[in-house]
């Protein structure tokens, strides 16, 4: 049995435009394409993706103003993107195809949890430890140093 070969990264989601706690309003797009949105106020407290041989999937979890998490999950099949045109036409466009910037195709879904223990399944070990000292910490700490 071989492995599927899996490329995941966390990435920093440390927001600027938000109010004193790092809350602000947030539209997420849910549904096959996208075509629904759905909004809230709340900040992004981690983020994944994870490339391989059949899909690009990225993983935004958001911590709302009422204490939830809400995992925002994006699956961009590769089967899918033969379906949407003529990716030769648009090569230059390669870095979104590959993860890097934002896809618009795939299916959105959004879960709501209320604890971070319930977000273990949902993320990866490495997203959960984040979301874990994220949520423990405040924002921003000011040392009198």
């Amino acid at each position: 049995m071989t492995t599927e070969p899996v490329y995941d990264t966390a990435v920093d989601t440390t927001e600027t435009n938000t109010d004193n706690d790092g809350f602000a309003p947030i539209l997420v797009k849910v549904g096959p394409g996208g075509g629904r949105t759905q909004r809230f106020t709340g900040r992004q407290v981690g983020e994944s993706r994870q490339v391989t041989r059949k899909a690009i999937e990225t993983i935004r979890v958001y911590l709302t103003r009422k204490g939830k998490f809400l995992v925002h999950k994006q699956t961009c099949a590769w089967s899918d993107y033969n379906e949407l045109g003529d990716w030769t036409v648009d090569w230059k466009n390669w870095r979104s195809i590959l993860g890097k910037g934002e896809q618009s195709w795939g299916a959105y879904t959004t879960e709501v949890v209320d604890s971070v223990d319930a977000l273990r399944p949902l993320v990866s070990p490495k997203v959960h430890l984040m979301i874990v000292d994220r949520v423990q910490h405040p924002l921003n700490h000011d040392l009198d140093i």
